[in-house]
């Protein structure tokens, strides 16, 4: 039926008419979710006190007078029910609530009853009827009220219903509190659409289709898939996540066909011309409003942002988004387990739920930390995921999960699987412009070439794109890059350039105040390069001093005794270096990352101490 994958999450994104109806559920059985107990004066002051801005709120200014844009779902929790500081401002500077529908007005509640009422030639085909009333009963609605309804708002109902088992209520729906709060202040109440306006955007048609809408939704409760998708779109809600809700064309599933696309636009942008007409009236006429209608009437070349400018508004949107966590500020390379906790951390922040985007992108973290631990099925199937929510979603969280499964199959020691990733993901930042993460792609890709000279030339073209960046964090590659093209110098036999790309590296870790275990491995490097170039006591001069510095941490660093011990046996002096090589396979055989050294090296190591 083609109302059907726009109907199930609009509902409680923008028709305000239904939450009307839900007084009909009751606990039907044993496992219905409890009715939420009245909250006391102590749980409202702690909601009103925490309250953060959620939504999607818009500021319209004409003829010297501002009013207000706000969007909501009609349904939610205790938490989210009073405005946050942005949001409350621009209320409380108001004179005017409109509202889809007052349904604190009695005299709407009366014409939603009326309107609402099923007739005999409404009635469904028996067995579908019984299937809805199974349903019903599956969602705690008692199924003789519900069935006075018509089908059509049968089936709403219960599709609203289905969010009690993810703890959303229609009592806790903002615009509700808004109501309420705009009678208390002495503010007008007006309603931008009337009864019949919203029962004839609900109406299913022809019997014909009334059916098929009933009979298909219930095929999306019963699967789970309404539910989910609910979820969906109260989240995006709940982090102001409007970059997701712009694309909500391309997640909802509910424009594959032309026939779903004609339902969208009758459902949603149908409404919106009646509803702009409507807010630009009470503004023209003196009021300063604060318009509050669901979420999916502000999107695309129709939504009322744009509408409203075409009216002459000057119309501005009010970030509420929570921003983008700082990913790099949560690893510890060193450290992965350590990691996944912070970025789990990040994900649970029940005060300030990430984006869509940034779930995303931090889960594609996650599965980073299992690669470095050699868990490469578990980062696969976190991967697998993430790639399952992808419709819909910005260039970013693309981004990182073509890097980090690219990552996973290099470190399981398969560069050809690895290989188009990096491409693809090069590709998609560069045109995104996320500078970051377009500099990690041609860095990861220049790690994959074993040809001496082509890794080189890959390096400094990496080298070129940080260096002209404009995002610090980007520049920031310049001393990882630096180190590789030394890398690639020393593979290719060029040590003396190496050692000075090596020492290039190491300067620009100390000019980025790096952390004290990349500077040590920077100055280890020099050392590594100066072996190769024979200058043992050179060399053992940087070892000294890192072999210091880690005593007085207290730290261990395997690779700095091993370096040591190469030296020395280098120099003649194997006596001396087998302490060193005994200290080294101790600790480097204990690495768990993919730093590990290979078995045949550690066996080495093994056979020098002896």
């Amino acid at each position: 039926m083609p109302r059907l994958r726009l109907i199930r999450p609009a509902f409680a994104a923008t028709l305000a008419i239904v939450v009307a109806l839900l007084p009909l559920a009751a606990q039907a059985q044993a496992d219905c979710p409890p009715p939420p107990a009245p909250p006391d004066a102590q749980a409202l002051a702690a909601a009103q006190r925490d309250a953060r801005d959620r939504g999607f709120l818009w500021r319209l200014q004409k003829d010297g007078r501002i009013s207000w844009l706000y969007g909501t779902v009609h349904m939610g929790r205790l938490d989210w029910v009073f405005p946050g500081p942005q949001v409350r401002q621009a209320f409380d500077a108001s004179q005017t609530l409109a509202l889809e529908l007052d349904l604190t007005d009695p005299d709407t509640q009366r014409r939603v009853a009326a309107g609402s009422a099923a007739r005999p030639a409404d009635a469904l085909p028996a067995p579908l009827q019984q299937r809805l009333n199974r349903r019903a009963q599956a969602e705690c609605a008692a199924v003789e009220p519900l069935a006075r309804l018509k089908p059509e708002l049968q089936i709403a109902t219960l599709s609203m219903l289905a969010g009690r088992r993810l703890g959303l209520e229609p009592g806790y729906g903002i615009d509700m509190a808004l109501a309420g709060m705009a009678r208390r202040d002495g503010k007008t109440v007006a309603a931008l659409e009337s009864v019949d306006e919203q029962l004839k955007a609900l109406a299913g048609g022809s019997r014909a289709e009334v059916t098929e809408l009933v009979a298909s939704t219930l095929d999306e409760l019963d699967g789970g898939r309404a539910q989910k998708m609910l979820g969906h779109i109260v989240q995006t809600w709940a982090s102001g996540d409007h970059a997701r809700l712009a694309r909500y064309a391309e997640w909802c599933e509910c424009q594959r066909t032309a026939a779903e696309a004609t339902a969208m636009r009758r459902l949603l942008e149908g409404r919106n011309p009646a509803m702009a007409a409507r807010i630009d009236h009470l503004h023209r006429a003196g009021a300063r409003v604060f318009a509050a209608v669901g979420s999916l009437h502000l999107i695309g070349p129709r939504g009322l942002p744009t509408l409203l400018a075409q009216r002459g508004y000057r119309v501005e949107r009010i970030a509420l988004e929570t921003p983008m966590p700082d990913i790099l500020a949560l690893w510890d390379f060193d450290d992965p387990a350590a990691s996944e906790a912070r970025f789990r951390a990040a994900l649970d922040d029940v005060a300030a739920p990430p984006t869509h985007d940034a779930a995303l992108s931090l889960r594609t973290q996650i599965a980073r930390t299992m690669s470095l631990r050699r868990r490469f099925d578990e980062a696969h199937r976190l991967l697998d995921a993430v790639d399952a929510e992808l419709p819909g979603a910005g260039p970013e969280p693309r981004v990182r999960t073509l890097l980090e499964r690219g990552r996973t199959w290099r470190s399981a020691r398969e560069p050809a699987r690895a290989r188009p990733l990096f491409l693809q993901a090069e590709q998609l930042a560069r045109s995104a412009k996320l500078e970051y993460l377009h500099v990690d792609a041609l860095h990861m890709a220049a790690l994959l070439e074993t040809d001496p000279h082509t890794q080189l030339e890959a390096n400094q073209r990496a080298l070129a794109a940080a260096r002209a960046a404009g995002d610090p964090q980007a520049r920031r590659w310049e001393a990882s890059l630096t180190h590789n093209i030394g890398w690639s110098l020393h593979e290719a036999g060029r040590h003396e350039e190496a050692l000075a790309s090596f020492r290039d590296a190491l300067a620009a870790r100390q000019r980025d105040s790096a952390r004290p275990e990349r500077v040590r491995e920077a100055h280890w490097m020099i050392a590594f390069e100066l072996r190769a170039l024979h200058r043992h006591d050179e060399a053992l001069a940087v070892l000294r001093s890192l072999e210091g510095e880690l005593a007085a941490a207290g730290a261990a660093d395997g690779f700095v005794p091993e370096e040591i011990a190469e030296n020395l046996l280098a120099l003649g002096r194997a006596a001396e270096a087998k302490p060193y090589f005994a200290q080294a396979h101790a600790q480097l055989s204990r690495i768990e990352t993919v730093e590990r050294p290979d078995d045949a090296r550690l066996a080495r190591l093994l056979a020098l101490s002896r």
